[in-house]
């Protein structure tokens, strides 16, 4: 399913009522296209007379961009319900899900067995077959027979392009562009870096990816 704003807003009622016992006004709600993050909740501070930090215009976005099963949507939203009631509640914790949201979330967990998280983490297997924004990839077999692989920025394609065909690291090289929300788990890479593979799960990744080639100063498709 792909979330609305409706169905957001109902589920915000719904968990409201459970587990913070409707003490949550409703925020602005909104959606959002990123692939990295899940939620975001945002939020504007500032330092009342005494110097204290509080919170104020907070709003949470839901992300559109995965087809996800409701669960992982209500695991989301409530994620962000926390991080709500700690600002609503002008709270310090200590990072971002610091000691404050670690504990709330660990009580909600035990008492309705939510299963939140720290960090969204969607199955290899759906990332794989949503569709995002172009990626460019190397991938190379190391001398050991392992697998590396970098996600490249687009500015820096043609300097990476010229470090990995020199790098001795190599055996093999081959370079693709894919569309797959899978890469998004990976940083584009400005620099030379590379993550090691495992060869079966680098193939599942590379499904649906176009191999590429380089003309002189012109990318392509590979001819097969």
């Amino acid at each position: 399913m792909l979330p609305t704003i409706k169905f957001i807003q109902e589920r915000f009622d719904y968990f409201n009522a459970l587990c913070f016992g409707g003490k949550l006004p409703k925020p602005r709600i909104g959606l959002n296209n990123r692939a990295t993050s899940a939620g975001l909740t945002h939020y504007k501070k500032k330092k009342d007379i005494f110097g204290k930090t509080k919170f104020y215009d907070i709003w949470i976005e839901i992300s559109t961009r995965l087809d996800l099963p409701q669960e992982e949507f209500d695991k989301t939203i409530v994620h962000e319900m926390i991080h709500y009631y700690i600002l609503h509640n002008h709270l310090q914790d200590d990072s971002p899900h610091g000691r404050i949201f670690r504990t709330k979330m660990k009580e909600l967990n035990d008492k309705f067995g939510l299963g939140i998280g720290i960090k969204f983490n969607a199955p290899d297997e759906l990332m794989i077959n949503t569709i995002t924004t172009t990626r460019y990839i190397f991938v190379g077999e190391l001398k050991d027979g392992g697998i590396g692989m970098t996600v490249v920025s687009r500015t820096r394609i043609f300097e990476l392009w010229d470090f990995f065909a020199k790098c001795d690291l190599f055996v093999k090289r081959r370079w693709y562009a894919s569309n797959r929300a899978i890469f998004q788990k990976y940083p584009a890479a400005q620099k030379p870096k590379f993550y090691h593979i495992e060869a079966d799960k680098m193939q599942e990744y590379l499904t649906g990816a176009v191999e590429l080639e380089r003309k002189g100063n012109v990318i392509q498709r590979k001819n097969q």
